[in-house]
């Protein structure tokens, strides 16, 4: 029996829109039935405005336990560009924006799972409205780990990374997988990445270790996204961009009070589970330094995962989540 997915079974989820802070915000949403809720909130869009779809294989497993809840945060999917567009990829911007989901909807005190930048965003919400979490899940989140941080002006950050099994130095800010899909000193695409279909594959497979899993419909999915958004992202975060930000200054994005948010997550009093992949082109290290502190947290790592581990393992990593997040 084919196992049911966003792109396979639309009876059984309903896609929405909400008004949250003003913006017209989209959803979609599974399993009304179940009393427990949770929220997933997706890593950066790449340029091309990547929205929740790349949860496409575990929302409706998830629904069998849970009522689940994924967002396109602003200037994704078919969510509403941020006012000023300056601020497209900001993620304070777009965690202030959750968190007027989460009000908008009622849905406090809800369990938080968010990957990547998405793994910022639920950490700066724990951090900042613990009102509203119950439990949180991180999944591969170097954003919240400082994982390609300028380790010489951090002391406690390592001084190297082990990414898909070897020991790479970290400095500026630049990992190995970089050099592959962005322009030198950047996080800007390279051409034809974000333009035409086999390049959007190409940029995907970047961050899944399971090929496969970059289906055809996922990647049409994707290419008509890209043709919304990629000019906005271009304008506003493109060579102008990169011209007058340099990436320690980018990482200054992922502050929250002066400090990165990974000096603040020792601050955390709710239960924390943090998901790594073995093979993540963000490296491992950085997740178990992440796991070591924060309070009352465990930490599972995937094997033959990379950043989108979710898609490699989307049977275990549905298991995982409803183990933890239904546990007392």
């Amino acid at each position: 029996m084919e196992t049911p997915t966003l792109f396979n079974s639309p009876d059984k989820f309903e896609s929405k829109f909400a008004t949250a802070d003003g913006y017209r915000t989209h959803y979609v949403e599974a399993g009304k039935d179940n009393p427990e809720s949770l929220l997933l909130v997706h890593g950066g869009g790449i340029d091309i405005g990547m929205d929740l779809y790349r949860w496409y294989p575990v929302v409706l497993p998830l629904a069998e336990k849970f009522h689940v809840y994924a967002i396109d945060e602003l200037g994704h999917g078919e969510t509403d560009p941020p006012r000023d567009t300056k601020d497209l990829w900001r993620p304070t911007v777009r965690a202030e924006h959750v968190i007027s989901f989460i009000e908008a909807m009622g849905l406090g005190p809800i369990n938080l799972v968010g990957q990547s930048t998405g793994g910022w965003i639920v950490t700066y919400i724990t951090i900042k409205r613990p009102d509203l979490v119950k439990k949180l899940v991180l999944i591969d989140s170097g954003s919240t780990a400082g994982s390609a941080l300028d380790t010489e002006k951090k002391s406690d950050a390592p001084k190297q990374v082990e990414v898909d099994g070897a020991m790479v130095q970290v400095k500026d800010g630049v990992l190995p997988y970089m050099k592959e899909v962005f322009e030198e000193g950047t996080m800007h695409p390279k051409e034809g990445l974000t333009s035409t279909r086999e390049g959007i594959r190409k940029f995907v497979s970047t961050y899944i270790h399971a090929k496969e899993m970059v289906t055809d419909e996922w990647v049409e999915h994707l290419y008509k996204f890209a043709q919304k958004w990629n000019d906005l992202y271009f304008t506003h975060k493109g060579k102008e961009f990169w011209d007058n930000t340099s990436m320690e200054e980018h990482s200054r994005e992922f502050y929250v009070d002066g400090v990165h948010i990974r000096d603040r997550v020792h601050e955390i009093r709710t239960p924390t589970l943090v998901i790594w992949a073995k093979n993540s082109n963000k490296g491992v290290d950085p997740g178990l330094a992440l796991y070591k502190r924060i309070p009352d947290a465990q930490l599972h790592i995937f094997d033959k995962a990379n950043h989108f581990l979710w898609l490699d393992h989307p049977k275990d990593f549905v298991s995982l989540v409803t183990w933890y997040l239904s546990k007392s």
